[in-house]
């Protein structure tokens, strides 16, 4: 608590970190602790380079103190907020913000560390946010399980950081390994949607009862004509009407107060029932077809005044499974890219196939999330391996990372739903860096 508290929204770390990961081109990424400045391109496609790694150092030292309370969590596993479940949808979750918060410093910290070549503090600091995500595991509420997921994509950036240094040990990999292999997030959503569902029954019953709860509900709107990115001075939410709010008030308690909840119940069902079936299967593509159909189905069938509708639907519900299918994806291939760069240091080389990392680096080969079959390998002439799911559309595209046909987009995120196949990024020659800060994505 009192680091969560501590740790400031300001300094370099939140204004201008260096960045982790950073992809310049489909399937190829930079290394952020090998430059020589921080930089951050700006919007005009201009780098500023005026924070160094000694003013992310003085930062850091400065803090150093409640980042490392956070190892503490390795020998305490479990997060407890005391958090009151009674207050239903009125539950206030304002520690999320803050450990992401904490997550970004930690991760600011390991390139930090890397660039000044202390890979093992390094590893130590990927490793507290991987006990943040894992000290969240039992956490029922939905929005937590969302953070979970966000702190770990933290967490796969910075590891892919770790594994382009070439004086990380064998233990330090290990070490960093273990808490890959430990966590889980398929299990704890659907957890979380058994407890969602069960808040659907409360927070109907109170709002039926309570004008107050309806009002903070439905008793403001905003304008239809408001543009995508609101100016809340001019296009902020608008107070309906005393009349409209009782009125609607009456009709909905009256009339559509049993449709929403039982729409919600159904529809929330729908997903818990599809992570179930994903996780004996382990294949999203499986289910998601039929999960998608169940669900639109849901919010058309219904309908009501006014957009009067959708309190206790699960709209969001069928995106953020697809999230967590991203997230166990994700923890898999870091399993096993740390599992290639073990059997590196070793060989000098890497496998000619994913089955020789067992048993002295795998137990055994983890499954693609999304179709239940081996993750994908292939060791190049060049030396080059390359690593892929097959990414959203179930498709084997042979490793290709680009984006499907049609879609364009300036970001070249590695687990793009629209990329082709999910492919572990390469380190970007250094032309190739330089070509992209010549020629920024617009």
């Amino acid at each position: 608590n009192r680091a969560l508290t501590n740790l400031p929204w300001s300094g370099v770390v939140w204004t201008n970190p260096p960045k982790a990961m950073h992809m310049i081109l489909p399937g190829k990424a930079a290394a952020g602790w090998r430059r020589s400045n921080i930089i951050e391109l700006r919007g005009i496609g201009i780098p500023d380079d005026t924070n160094t790694w000694e003013d992310l150092g003085n930062q850091i030292a400065v803090a150093h103190r409640d980042l490392d309370s956070f190892q503490n969590l390795t020998n305490h596993p479990i997060l407890d907020f005391s958090l009151n479940y009674d207050e239903g949808y009125d539950l206030r979750l304002s520690y999320l913000a803050p450990l992401k918060r904490s997550a970004q410093w930690l991760s600011a910290s390991a390139l930090y560390n890397l660039h000044e070549g202390n890979v093992s503090n390094a590893c130590s600091d990927v490793c507290s946010i991987l006990a943040i995500v894992n000290g969240e595991t039992e956490e029922r509420t939905l929005v937590s399980q969302l953070f979970r997921v966000a702190i770990a994509s933290i967490g796969v950036n910075a590891t892919w950081e770790i594994l382009q240094t070439t004086n990380v040990s064998d233990e330090e990999l290990k070490k960093l390994q273990q808490p890959w292999q430990s966590l889980g997030f398929i299990n704890s959503f659907k957890n979380a949607m058994l407890f969602e569902r069960f808040e659907i029954l409360q927070e109907a019953e109170r709002t039926r009862k309570s004008s107050e709860k309806f009002d903070k509900l439905w008793g403001y709107y905003f304008a239809p004509d408001a543009p995508v990115k609101l100016d809340l001075d001019q296009f902020g939410p608008i107070r309906r009407s005393l009349f409209l709010r009782k009125y609607d008030e009456l009709r909905w308690r009256w009339f559509w107060s049993y449709q929403d909840e039982l729409r919600g119940l159904r529809a929330y069902q729908v997903v818990i029932d599809a992570t179930r079936t994903f996780e004996n299967d382990n294949s999203f593509q499986a289910i998601k077809d039929s999960m998608d159909e169940n669900l639109t189905k849901f919010y058309s069938g219904y309908d009501s005044w006014n957009n009067l509708r959708g309190i206790f639907s699960a709209n969001a519900v069928g995106a953020a499974l697809r999230r967590v299918v991203r997230a166990e994806t994700a923890r898999y291939i870091v399993v096993i890219a740390i599992a290639l760069k073990r059997y590196q240091l070793k060989h000098g080389n890497y496998p000619p196939d994913l089955n020789s990392l067992t048993p002295e680096f795998l137990s055994a080969v983890p499954l693609d999330p999304v179709d239940g079959k081996p993750l994908r390998y292939k060791l190049n002439s060049d030396g080059i391996f390359l690593l892929y799911s097959v990414g959203e559309n179930g498709v084997d595209d042979g490793g290709n990372p680009s984006l499907e046909k049609g879609v364009e987009s300036s970001s070249y995120y590695w687990q793009n739903p629209h990329a082709l196949d999910w492919v572990w990024p390469q380190p970007a020659t250094k032309a190739e860096i330089q070509n992209y800060y010549a020629h920024p994505p617009k």
